[in-house]
């Protein structure tokens, strides 16, 4: 796996994962989730997503993090994945590949907590296996 620093431009992604670590502060990460047509947000994500003023695609997790209120009002926007053998992560890029989208970008990795910064970052090359994934912090760019 590589890292690169953060381009000075480079394309739209057509699908992220937005994952409930630290929300991305760079200009760069804010454009793209602004601008990206399909983002699936892990559950305890949308709380933050929301708050920056937009609607996701799809909510996938658990539900462990999502708040009451946004429980009720985007029900029809969430898909619930109880088993626990997988984080939400997983569970949110199980559901990309299931709609069809094999070129992935995948932000709010890092950050929080090392135990899920670290579980992310190592399942990042099982990812790859699978589809044309890259990870963006507000550090570098691996892909």
């Amino acid at each position: 796996m590589k890292e690169y620093k953060l381009p000075e431009q480079i394309n739209i992604p057509q699908t992220i994962i937005l994952a409930d670590g630290d929300f991305p502060s760079s200009s760069l990460a804010k454009e793209w989730l602004r601008e990206c047509p399909y983002v699936v947000c892990c559950d305890g994500a949308v709380n933050t997503y929301l708050r920056f003023g937009k609607m996701p695609a799809a909510i996938v997790g658990d539900g462990d993090s999502l708040l009451p209120e946004i429980k009720e009002r985007y029900v029809h926007l969430i898909h619930r994945e109880t088993e626990q053998d997988t984080n939400d992560l997983s569970k949110a890029f199980r559901f990309c590949l299931s709609q069809g989208r094999r070129d992935i970008t995948i932000m709010g990795a890092t950050g929080k907590r090392e135990d899920h910064t670290l579980g992310n970052i190592s399942l990042l090359a099982d990812y790859m296996e699978q589809a044309e994934v890259r990870m963006l912090t507000d550090y570098g760019l691996f892909i």
